[in-house]
């Protein structure tokens, strides 16, 4: 029997229903269609740890800004969205500012049932702490290495072949020529006056070699600068004499019968030789010239004198270190043209030959020869004289050996192979050894230390693209110095760079390139 229309119809909706399922599960919208709202997230994705993320958020409701309304910014924890705050939205805007330790945080905006799309705040260190050991670019001879060899027994001579390997402890004609050692000028020092002061005796000013003026007691030049022509105004300290004017073309001498001088900005006080004053890039230019072998190494201040004495029992290492001293002096004159080498000549740039710091070697002239404290250091550059000779190394060739040197190797570690850490053409006797003494030698500083770079410090070291996240040494040099660092970044990309030791020493501002871990937080 065929049913009646009415019940024909019912079974037929039954018949639907059952084939399509529930019709809210069928016609199920995306929350933003059935709410109207829509939300577009922004603001900061990369951070450090000690600054605050700002999130943006922008909510509209049927394609109008919301007026007023409340937002909730959640992140993911485990499988789990949680609230983190709730943010007020005005006029269709909202802001709000998250901090959290290092790491990745997964982050979205919800009202009601409507989210934005997921993002992911990245924060990173905001500092890194190096920690390492040593000191100086680690090539030829270490110095508290060399005093703790000579504390133990070690004679200067095997002190030099222990760290120039191959070279040869010899003699050269003992030279009474002078050099010209600058003291203050460019590009190192900006100064546009300074001040010569002496402090007893008499003095002489000359201008472009002829004789301007003679006092018989102590005073002060103050030095001025007038175009290409240096300025001298003369006080006497007995008030006799003031501010007299004395004017030089090209170059002002000062000589002093007592003194000793010092040069307001200058790192010594000068005893021995002469002052010259000329005029570099605008600038007052100071260079103390004064007899080689004997009074410029007199000022050498490169360690301690007492070193020397009975109770410090490392007068080897001193007697080491003069040597190689004026060997390194000697390489770098012959580095000159001749015509630059020359007595009374000079690099134009700086009117010397070498410079009162590390870019040569530190001179202090009086302050290190003068103290009675320091005469071991004195002894110890007379005991390298004899006569017509003076003590030099050389290499195998005959020639001045090169003879670099520096403060410590570190813990554990040794010297450098010099093209590890110069990049030049490998030196034989500048070769990796092993330097246990360097951390075992009374009063070394540099067995352990810490040194902190911002963030940007060391992605500019790393030269990333982008902020790090971590960095670990992953290879060395002979000697334990760092050769190359891996790192991860912010985004998760990473990345592995390798420089010479002394290349990653001056560009993160280190002590030594001995490198034991960094660490961020």
């Amino acid at each position: 029997m065929r049913p009646s229309s009415p019940v024909r119809l019912l079974l037929a909706l039954i018949c639907a229903f059952a084939l399509v399922g529930p019709l809210t599960a069928a016609t199920a919208a995306p929350a933003s269609a059935a709410t109207g709202y829509q939300l577009t997230a922004g603001g900061t994705r990369v951070t450090t740890s000690d600054k605050s993320a700002k999130l943006t958020v922008k909510l509209t409701k049927n394609g109008k800004a919301v007026s007023k309304a409340t937002v909730l910014l959640e992140y993911l924890k485990g499988t789990s969205w949680v609230t983190e705050k709730k943010v007020t939205v005005k006029r269709g805007k909202g802001s709000v500012s998250v901090k959290h330790a290092v790491g990745d945080r997964q982050y979205r905006f919800r009202i009601s049932s409507t989210s934005s799309a997921e993002f992911v705040v990245h924060v990173v260190p905001a500092k890194f702490t190096i920690s390492g050991s040593g000191a100086g670019h680690g090539v030829g001879l270490s110095q508290y290495g060399a005093y703790q060899l000579a504390r133990t027994g070690s004679s200067t001579e095997q002190i030099l072949d222990h760290y120039y390997t191959g070279a040869t402890l010899s003699t050269a004609n003992n030279n009474p020529r002078t050099i010209k050692v600058q003291v203050l000028g460019p590009p190192s020092d900006s100064r546009k006056s300074t001040t010569l002061r002496i402090t007893s005796g008499g003095f002489s000013v000359a201008g472009d070699g002829k004789l301007l003026k003679i006092y018989s007691t102590p005073g002060k030049v103050a030095i001025g600068v007038s175009g290409t022509k240096v300025t001298a105004k003369v006080t006497l300290a007995n008030g006799k004499v003031k501010n007299q004017t004395l004017t030089a073309s090209t170059r002002l001498t000062l000589t002093w019968t007592g003194g000793p001088v010092t040069v307001d900005g200058a790192q010594g006080s000068y005893k021995a030789g002469n002052l010259q004053v000329t005029v570099r890039s605008g600038r007052p230019n100071v260079i103390n010239e004064l007899a080689m072998n004997t009074d410029y190494l007199y000022g050498i201040d490169e360690m301690p004198a007492s070193w020397g004495s009975t109770a410090g029992g490392g007068a080897a290492a001193l007697r080491a270190q003069a040597i190689v001293a004026r060997t390194y002096l000697l390489t770098e004159l012959f580095r000159l043209p001749e015509a630059q080498r020359a007595e009374g000549a000079g690099v134009p740039d700086c009117d010397c030959h070498v410079f009162d710091d590390q870019r040569s070697q530190n001179f202090t002239g009086w302050k290190k020869a003068g103290p009675s404290a320091n005469k071991p250091w004195v002894d110890a550059v007379n005991a390298t004289i004899s006569g017509s000779n003076v003590q030099v190394l050389r290499d195998s060739l005959a020639g001045f050996a090169e003879t670099p040197f520096f403060a410590s190797s570190g813990k554990g570690g040794g010297t450098a192979n010099n093209a590890d850490a110069f990049g030049t053409s490998p030196l034989p006797y500048l070769v990796s050894i092993s330097d246990p003494e360097s951390a075992t030698a009374p009063g070394n500083p540099y067995t352990s230390w810490t040194r902190q770079l911002s963030q940007a410090q060391l992605t500019s070291a790393l030269g990333a693209s982008e902020p790090v996240r971590s960095a670990t040494v992953a290879e060395t040099y002979d000697g334990g110095l760092v050769k190359t660092i891996s790192y991860t970044t912010a985004s998760g990309g990473s990345g592995s760079v390798t420089r010479t030791s002394e290349a990653w020493r001056t560009r993160m501002g280190l002590s030594g390139a001995w490198i034991t871990t960094i660490s961020g937080k």
